[in-house]
């Protein structure tokens, strides 16, 4: 009679084990779901094209401009929240490196100053969904009041990223120069440089530099929303153009 209630008390002890072990997996899948950025078996739709937003620069790293105007890691995000509502508009899965005011050093593994972690944090985010393209938005300066100009960078030597660029320009002109500012004088500029944002991913990106924060005209630009917009929408024409080509 007294091994029953030992029996009944160690099955018991199995079943909670059994259910804390079920709770702890079902509290490990919400934290690797809520964290959508960095795991990407998740994000990566495969029927569906991703494309990844890289607002630069972000929380203790304001980027270029002054404190008391405008900022650049704040036009940064404005623009790529805009950016990413255009396209999900066209049925993209869009991925963003940060939807909110922060550096992203801490998601990286990496021994290394600051700086290179939040650049290898944003490295991964890209690798890690697959992009068929990815942007990385950010705003320019210069010692000239006079200087100004939507500025697109590609790796030095990528062919498709020559390409997604000029595209890009040919888009902004078309849209953000000419129909929305109604200056044929302006045009994009297509660069190459050897940028850490565009070396390291393994896939097909761009930086664009959206104008400059110390040219007065521009500077009032970055600060309009309507600006903004339809630079979002120039950039989503672009994209479309580039993955229209692409499949010729």
């Amino acid at each position: 009679m007294v091994r029953k209630p030992r029996v009944y008390v160690i099955k018991l002890n199995r079943m909670a084990i059994i259910l804390i072990g079920l709770l702890a997996l079902i509290l490990l899948a919400y934290v690797i779901l809520t964290n959508q950025r960095v795991i990407d078996v998740f994000n990566h739709k495969p029927n569906v094209k991703t494309i990844v937003v890289d607002p630069g620069h972000g929380g203790i790293d304001g980027g270029t401009g002054k404190r008391g105007d405008i900022l650049e890691k704040d036009i940064n995000l404005d623009i790529a929240i805009k950016l990413k509502k255009e396209l999900i508009v066209e049925g993209f899965n869009v991925i963003m490196t940060r939807e909110r005011d922060e550096s992203l050093e801490e998601l990286s593994q990496i021994k290394a100053s600051r700086y290179r972690r939040d650049l290898d944090a944003r490295r991964a985010i890209i690798d890690a969904n697959r992009p068929v393209v990815y942007v990385s938005i950010h705003v320019n300066s210069s010692t000239s009041p006079s200087a100004r100009g939507i500025k697109i960078y590609h790796y030095p030597g990528s062919e498709d990223g020559r390409e997604l660029a000029e595209k890009l320009a040919q888009a902004i002109d078309t849209y953000l120069y000419g129909q929305f500012l109604k200056d044929e004088s302006l045009r994009a500029e297509v660069l190459y440089e050897d940028f850490y944002i565009l070396r390291e991913p393994k896939y097909t990106g761009i930086l664009l530099e959206a104008g400059f924060i110390t040219n007065p005209e521009e500077n009032r630009l970055l600060k309009d929303e309507g600006y903004k917009g339809k630079l979002a929408y120039a950039i989503k024409k672009g994209i479309l153009e580039y993955l229209k080509e692409a499949k010729r």
